[in-house]
């Protein structure tokens, strides 16, 4: 142990609660959890918001003892009460799931807005993005945005600097530059590359001042923004194929991917046997798996329109997949339904549809094809192509849907997936 290690367990054993908590998170990253819970256990009981949160995790992730969903709605309310925002910020997003029991949208946006009058810079980009969902182009999503950014949000930064790219207009001070870039290099943001010539403008422009109308926001989302579709066009009716044009915005495609960079490992594929997961030749590509305590509330309002355009409840859903294909990787003809047997077994049932989102442009193959169809698919950022995976009429699979993702020969192609259920998903 070294020297600031040992003086930090001294002062962790004094009782300093914000000691114990980086003590905690010091041993976590060494891999001593056992010991880390008990350090993050000390912090929470001294009322450290954070180490709640964490502990609330733990509860509902159920790695050393069976999940505990009471006991994290528990600390998550402490933590809340403490005037904690990450507690907050949780809570929101497992509230508006339905971790805890029915979603509550309306509830989710007022744990948010707490956390954002308390300068929390994610909870002011969640409200941005979901205010600019509500009210494309507001000058009050903006305003949330650059109040997130100026706090040292790099998302928000990078958001930000794109919209200056695009529209020409000079949306923050010479200042912020710096900080969004500084930012951007710590999350590794994958699209960093996209905003490094952009400069600031001629024109002067003031940070914001005064306070948020938080009341408006709090009207502009009763209820999940987002949710009106485009009808989508027909592809095939054999197998059943179906595209809707711009489903995400550039700005929520380009969000998604900021998120899951931090959460890339290798893909694995579902043994049509067995029925587990396993690491194969048949897919080289790249996942992010976005569970319910890895989302936000931005993710959740974007998955209820995944699930508005696949026809089905959010319930139905497997969790939301990004899918990274570097040049040469691919995911070969393949199923997305189980063998019958398999799915029989299976409590939520059958995968019954399949919804592509392509979230980049600038890259080389990386089309989906419909093998048996002859037909190769390739959209804009925000396109997604909906397939039904089973006859919709007898239940059975659809071998018509044997598809691939052909590998790509030049830069990285980006892709949202989602399987849906027959009945509800039991994560």
């Amino acid at each position: 142990m070294s020297a600031d290690s040992k003086a930090l367990e001294t002062k962790a054993r004094t009782g300093d609660i914000a000691a114990q908590f980086e003590l905690a998170i010091a041993l976590d990253r060494a891999g001593n959890r056992l010991v880390a819970t008990s350090w993050l256990e000390a912090a929470a009981s001294g009322g450290h918001a954070e180490a709640l949160a964490l502990l609330a995790v733990r509860d509902l992730q159920g790695l050393e003892t069976s999940p505990n969903p009471s006991r994290a709605r528990e600390r998550l309310d402490r933590g809340v009460a403490l005037g904690g925002n990450t507690p907050r910020r949780l809570l929101a997003t497992l509230t508006a799931t339905g971790v805890f029991g029915a979603p509550d949208w309306r509830r989710a946006v007022s744990l948010t807005i707490d956390a954002a009058q308390a300068n929390d810079w994610q909870a002011l980009r969640h409200l941005a993005l979901l205010t600019e969902m509500a009210a494309p182009r507001s000058a009050l999503a903006e305003d949330l945005l650059l109040r997130a950014g100026l706090l040292g949000d790099g998302l928000s930064g990078f958001a930000i600097l794109r919209r200056q790219e695009l529209t020409g207009r000079t949306l923050a001070p010479d200042r912020a530059f710096a900080l969004w870039r500084e930012g951007l290099q710590k999350i590794r943001h994958p699209l960093a590359e996209l905003v490094e010539g952009v400069t600031a403008g001629q024109a002067v422009t003031k940070p914001p001042e005064g306070h948020p109308d938080y009341d408006s926001i709090a009207a502009l989302l009763k209820e999940p923004p987002g949710l009106a579709l485009n009808q989508p066009s027909a592809i095939s009716d054999q197998p059943f194929v179906r595209r809707f044009d711009k489903l995400l915005t550039v700005e929520e495609c380009e969000y998604v991917i900021g998120l899951s960079s931090r959460l890339l490992a290798p893909a694995s594929v579902i043994d049509r046997t067995a029925g587990q997961a396993k690491h194969s030749n048949l897919r080289t590509n790249s996942v992010a798996v976005f569970w319910p305590i890895q989302q936000d509330i931005v993710l959740h309002a974007i998955d209820l329109r995944l699930s508005e355009a696949a026809g089905l409840s959010y319930a139905n859903g497997e969790m939301m997949n990004i899918l990274l294909y570097k040049p040469g990787e691919e995911y070969r003809a393949h199923f997305d339904f189980f063998a019958p047997e398999i799915a029989a077994a299976d409590r939520s049932g059958q995968r019954i549809r399949t919804l592509l989102v392509y979230l980049n442009t600038g890259y080389g193959g990386g089309e989906t094809q419909f093998v048996n169809a002859n037909m190769k698919l390739k959209g804009e950022p925000g396109d997604a192509v909906l397939f039904h995976n089973c006859d919709a009429v007898t239940g059975a699979p659809d071998r018509a849907t044997l598809h691939a993702g052909l590998p790509v020969t030049s830069g990285q192609k980006w892709l949202l997936s989602k399987w849906y259920r027959e009945k509800t998903f039991a994560t």
